[in-house]
């Protein structure tokens, strides 16, 4: 009783911070957007059992089931169920120093008997995550209890005085790693292995402890659509100083080279719909001077992100002139010359890069 409650302390513990997260999210009234996909998930899984040798039994196959949810870029915390079955060993398969292992049992705790253990445990796991690309490799680490069913096969007995079954409920705890492979937004491959320590609290086959290696197979399944942040609008300002020389409307190399830079940023034209650019300039010069030099600079952006692949369906081109100002004349009445004029007017000789419907996808 005390090794259970134990157990159940310890998993409650482990637990809080996931119900808290949980709780939070969905009674808190607010929604975050998460950097990661962060959908509560269940992984069905099958496993196989390398048992400790004190078992007595050989080695067996079983079956199991998670339901977790991803607190953490880097975790996860998942409610974990495996049940496992693990048959009476056959004296043929033993090795030589399982022989002599079984022996020396006979010496110590005199004939024991043969049979089947069937086992169950419960546990609260963390698994952390170095990464959440195409592959994500994981450390996990876990607590729980474990139920071990010993059952006395008496038929392979000589005699039936030195078996004892047994049923009883212990402390575990488990530390492996593994991989996870997304194959889709609603479903990955699994894999991982761990060490498991049982404490055996009743001492069933007269062992103190049991240490099993465990290896799972499963899948990964999240429950609910995949989060997908709505398409937004964003407006790229670029100093027209910086792509024209003064006047012109012919791209400089280093104007060139932010464009490129600039439409490599974009990516594929799956991740945005449209893309508006817009000249504009100072207000040195006649209205119409300024209006025919804002359009051409206006349509030499956008043929040159054309250039660098963005489809020319989807690029609009147009000139605000003057029309536009971020710094006035008011705002410049100080500057005297004509070189401190253009110095003060310069936030107005931009042209600004609007994408519409772009995506992190």
């Amino acid at each position: 009783m005390k090794t259970t409650a134990l157990s159940a302390l310890s998993a409650l513990v482990l637990a809080s911070p996931f119900v808290a997260v949980a709780q939070t999210m969905e009674e808190g009234g607010y929604q975050t957007v998460p950097s990661f996909d962060n959908r509560w998930y269940i992984s069905p899984f099958a496993t196989y059992t390398w048992a400790d040798q004190d078992r007595g039994t050989d080695d067996g196959a079983g079956w199991g089931f998670a339901v977790g949810k991803p607190i953490k870029e880097w975790l996860n915390l998942e409610l974990r169920m495996t049940y496992t079955d693990l048959a009476s060993e056959n004296p043929a398969d033993l090795s030589w120093s399982q022989i002599e292992d079984r022996y020396n049992q006979y010496l110590m705790y005199g004939y024991q008997g043969t049979g089947d253990f069937t086992i169950g445990d419960v546990a609260l796991d963390g698994l952390f995550f170095f990464g959440r690309g195409a592959v994500q490799p994981f450390l996990l680490a876990g607590i729980g209890a474990i139920q071990d069913r010993f059952s006395c096969d008496y038929t392979n007995a000589n005699f039936a005085g030195g078996c004892s079954s047994g049923t009883d409920w212990s402390f575990m705890a488990e530390a492996g790693g593994g991989i996870l492979v997304p194959m889709g937004d609603n479903i990955s491959f699994r894999l991982d292995g761990r060490y498991r320590y049982d404490d055996n609290s009743g001492d069933i086959r007269n062992a103190s402890s049991f240490g099993d290696w465990v290896v799972t197979a499963g899948v990964y399944i999240p429950i609910g659509a995949k989060y997908h942040a709505p398409p937004v609008t964003k407006t790229f300002e670029l100093s027209a100083d910086a792509l024209f020389g003064f006047n012109k409307d012919t791209l400089s190399p280093t104007g060139v080279a932010t464009i490129g830079d600039f439409a490599r940023d974009l990516g594929d034209s799956s991740h945005y719909s449209n893309v508006r650019v817009a000249g504009h300039t100072d207000p040195i010069g006649s209205d119409a001077y300024n209006q025919d030099l804002s359009d051409r600079r206006a349509n030499t952006v956008a043929n040159q992100l054309v250039t660098d692949g963005v489809p020319s369906d989807r690029i609009t081109a147009r000139g605000y002139g003057e029309s536009q100002l971020k710094v006035t004349e008011a705002d410049c009445a100080y500057a005297k010359t004509r070189a401190a004029l253009i110095e003060c007017f310069q936030p107005n000789r931009r042209v600004e890069v609007t994408v519409e419907g772009m995506t992190s996808e």
